[in-house]
């Protein structure tokens, strides 16, 4: 409490009342961290690219997850007819075909399924054929009239199959799809990694923003303070009054060029943030906040910082890619079984019948290459010296978060100890005031003395305020290293 409120007087009451009123309205519109952290965060439009982005990998994951292990289907449909007509010369007097007639349909269906356990294959597929034959026989270039002159065969075929490979060494052609869709779940956790430092980018950058406002503010604060202390003395000489005056006006410029540096932050708010209420509202910091305590620093930075998480899935791509070179130069190994039925059901130009019959086959299918695989030798060395190179990256920059996030904990904790050491200050500089004001009012100081006083405490208040911004800033700078600004629940 200013020491100049101790005075009883019917104005003062007046004014101690209004300003007590001021401070209440202030706190009603106090805007917390948290809430800040809201408001921003609820500006969709400036991460809905990075959201975009993110939809357009989980479709193409999707997509490449049915196409490798959904049901790859294919109906297939045959129409034909032919004629066949033959003159023959012969003395024979057997019978033999002049004109022939056929009418071929079939339909089939087929469906294969693949597996993301394993690069096997499951097929199976049913198939239906309807020949029709007519058939005109001569004898001896003259129209055979005996009872066979004329007949037709009909007849169908069913055919029903199942079969199962399973690729032992080297995988089939469908392997690429395979990586693909690896891949993909890959491409996709690191849009999500993009998306959260977006999103947190622009976070860090509205808090810093935050943070300068409750500096530009609490100096406002500290002015008006200032300025209400030596409104508040009396001098009964024409120096004093002048000593007092001059005070003031300085005082005011001051004021005046940390309230247009106040107004031009806020209004940037409103705009950033597209929120008029901000232009009514104060920040309100938790200046007691301290910095996360990690217990193992090194582990916590590769499971949580993004920047290694997005530099490890480089890693893993590569590996998917070395994998599938390696698997590719190896033989080809074959194991597969099968089983298969067949329904045949018909006439000749005599009889008439009908066949079942089933098929089961098991059997190794094996292959390789003469002489040296070239390309995947090469395609195979190449992956490893770029894995190499991409871990040899993700140590440097393990090594740079770790030690600047070293850095921070060790200037932090020196920053905690000088705002304590302020706070001593501000609490020796307070009695000082009270003292010289006491002296004042005793007519054992000048007013000089007193002026002097008020701005030795104003300078250490506006100390204590730099000394507070620079300790948010770097322990926002310290949590932002962390990867840990943005709130769980948003990411």
């Amino acid at each position: 409490m200013n020491p100049l409120f101790i005075i009883i007087k019917p104005k003062m009451i007046k004014i101690s009342i209004g300003v007590t009123l001021f401070f209440f309205a202030v706190n009603a519109l106090a805007l917390t961290e948290k809430a800040f952290i809201n408001k921003v965060l609820s500006q969709d439009t400036h991460f809905e690219k990075d959201q975009i982005y993110v939809a357009i990998k989980k479709v193409e994951l999707e997509a490449s997850k049915q196409n490798y292990v959904g049901w790859n289907t294919n109906l297939t449909m045959s129409l034909s007819n032919n004629y066949y007509d033959m003159d023959k010369e012969t003395d024979s007097k057997s019978i033999y075909e002049k004109h022939r007639r056929k009418n071929s349909k079939s339909v089939g269906l087929s469906a294969e399924k693949r597996f993301l356990s394993n690069p096997s294959s499951l097929t199976l597929s049913a198939k239906r054929s309807i020949p029709d034959t007519d058939t005109i026989r001569y004898k001896r270039d003259e129209l055979y009239t005996g009872s066979n002159a004329k007949y037709s065969i009909t007849t169908f075929d069913n055919n029903y199959t199942i079969k199962y490979k399973y690729p032992l060494l080297k995988h089939d052609g469908n392997a690429s799809s395979l990586k693909t869709y690896y891949r993909d779940i890959l491409d996709l956790e690191r849009e999500k990694l993009d998306f959260g430092d977006a999103q947190e980018k622009f976070l860090v950058d509205r808090l810093k923003q935050y943070i300068d406002w409750n500096f530009y503010q609490k100096n406002a604060d500290i002015y008006q303070n200032y300025k209400q202390s030596l409104t508040m003395i009396k001098g009964s000489k024409a120096k004093d009054r002048s000593i007092i005056k001059i005070a003031i006006l300085r005082a005011n410029q001051d004021a005046l060029g940390n309230d247009s540096k106040l107004q031009s932050l806020k209004k940037e708010l409103v705009s950033a943030l597209n929120d008029t209420s901000l232009w009514s509202q104060s920040p309100e910091i938790d200046v007691n906040k301290n910095p996360k305590i990690v217990s193992n620093l090194t582990h916590y930075l590769r499971q949580n910082v993004r920047t290694l998480l997005k530099q490890d899935i480089d890693r893993r791509l590569k590996e998917i890619d070395l994998k599938h070179h390696k698997n590719q130069s190896l033989s080809k190994l074959d194991f597969s079984i099968s089983a298969e039925r067949n329904d045949n059901k018909g006439n000749t130009m005599s009889a008439i019948y009908d066949n079942k019959s089933i098929l089961y086959t098991a059997g190794i299918d094996f292959s390789m290459p003469i002489g040296a695989d070239v390309n995947s030798q090469k395609d195979i060395q190449v992956a490893q010296l770029n894995l190499r190179k991409l871990n040899i990256d993700y140590d440097n920059k393990l090594h740079d978060i770790l030690s600047g996030v070293q850095a921070l904990i060790v200037g932090l904790h020196l920053a905690r100890k000088s705002l304590d050491e302020h706070q001593k200050l501000i609490t020796n500089i307070e009695k000082e005031v009270k003292l010289i004001r006491k002296d004042y009012l005793a007519q054992a100081a000048t007013v000089k003395m007193l002026v002097y006083a008020y701005q030795e405490k104003r300078d250490v208040d506006l100390g204590y305020i730099q000394a507070s911004t620079n300790y948010q800033k770097s322990l926002l700078e310290y949590n932002a290293k962390l990867d840990s600004v943005l709130p769980i629940t948003q990411l």
